[in-house]
C-alpha cells in the first residue's frame, strides 16, 4: 500500500486510486482494498470515503506532511468558509488564520519549485564535467585547493595562446585574469615573458606548497640585481643619477 502511495501522481491522489498491473485492478489509496476494474465499482467504493479532499485529508502525516489543525483549516477552506468563521472554530485569531493561509501557500509554492528540482536532478542527463564556480574563495587555503580543478583543464606538452587560456578559464569561472595569475604563480602553468603563450608544468614547482604571505617573503629576501644610472640634459649640462633593477 505504502509503495502506491509513495508512486502516485498528483492526479492519482485526486482520484484516490490507481491502477495495479499485477492484479489488473484498481487499489484505493484511502483504505488500499482493492477495487475492481470498472468504473462503476470504482465510484461506488469513492463514494464512500467522501469529497476529493476530504478523502485526502484522512491521509497519515507522514503521506501528506500535515498536521490536524492544517488538516482542519483546509477543510474549511475547501468548504468556503470566510476568515471569520474559521477564526472562531479554531479558537483564533484572523490575524492567525491569514497567516496560516500564507504558509500553506507558501508551502505550495515551495513544493513545486522542490519537484522540479527533483525531477532535473534525476533526469537521465549527460554529466556537466566541470561545473562553473561562482565566487572564487577569499582564503588562500581554499583558493590553493581549487587550483588544481583549473590545471586540469589543460593538457601537457601543449602550446596554449592567451585566448585560448582566458576561453578554457572561462568556462568554469568568469575572472580569468585572477586564475591565470594564481596558475601562474603556483607553477601550475608557465608563460614567455610577453604572456602570449602558455604552457602546462610536468610538475608543479614546490611554489604549490606554500600561500601567497611565503611567496612574498620569498620574493622580499631574494638578491636582486643592482645598477647605476647616469643621464645628462644637454639643455643645462646637469647630470641624473639614480639606481635601477634587474639591468
Amino acid at each position: 500500500m505504502n509503495e502506491f502511495i509513495r508512486n502516485a501522481s498528483i492526479e492519482d491522489f485526486k482520484r484516490g486510486y490507481v491502477w495495479d498491473g499485477q492484479k489488473a485492478e484498481f487499489i484505493c489509496l484511502i483504505c488500499g482494498i482493492y477495487i475492481g476494474e470498472n468504473d462503476d465499482s470504482v465510484n461506488i467504493h469513492m463514494a464512500e470515503h467522501g469529497t476529493p479532499i476530504e478523502r485526502l485529508l484522512t491521509l497519515d502525516k507522514k503521506h501528506t506532511g500535515l498536521t490536524e489543525i492544517q488538516k482542519e483549516f483546509l477543510y474549511m477552506v475547501s468548504n468556503k468558509y470566510n476568515d471569520k468563521e474559521i477564526a472562531a472554530k479554531l479558537a483564533c485569531a484572523e490575524s492567525t488564520v491569514r497567516n496560516m493561509r500564507f504558509a500553506l501557500r507558501e508551502r505550495a509554492r515551495q513544493a513545486r519549485a522542490f519537484l522540479a528540482v527533483m525531477e532535473l536532478a534525476e533526469e537521465k542527463m549527460p554529466k556537466i564535467r566541470n561545473p562553473r564556480l561562482h565566487v572564487f574563495p577569499i582564503r588562500e587555503e581554499k583558493r590553493k585547493a581549487l587550483l588544481p580543478r583549473f590545471a586540469d583543464l589543460f593538457e601537457p606538452d601543449k602550446t596554449y595562446t592567451e585566448a585560448e587560456v582566458k576561453k578554457i578559464i572561462k568556462t568554469i569561472y568568469e575572472d580569468d585574469e585572477t586564475i591565470r595569475r594564481y596558475l601562474v604563480d603556483y607553477g601550475y602553468l608557465s608563460r614567455n615573458n610577453d604572456g602570449s603563450q602558455y604552457y602546462k608544468n610536468s610538475k608543479e614547482n614546490k611554489m604549490s606548497n606554500i600561500n601567497k604571505k611565503e611567496i612574498k617573503n620569498m620574493y622580499k629576501q631574494k638578491e636582486i640585481e643592482m645598477g647605476i644610472i647616469q643621464i645628462l640634459n644637454t639643455a643645462n649640462g646637469y647630470f641624473f643619477v639614480d639606481i635601477c633593477t634587474n639591468l
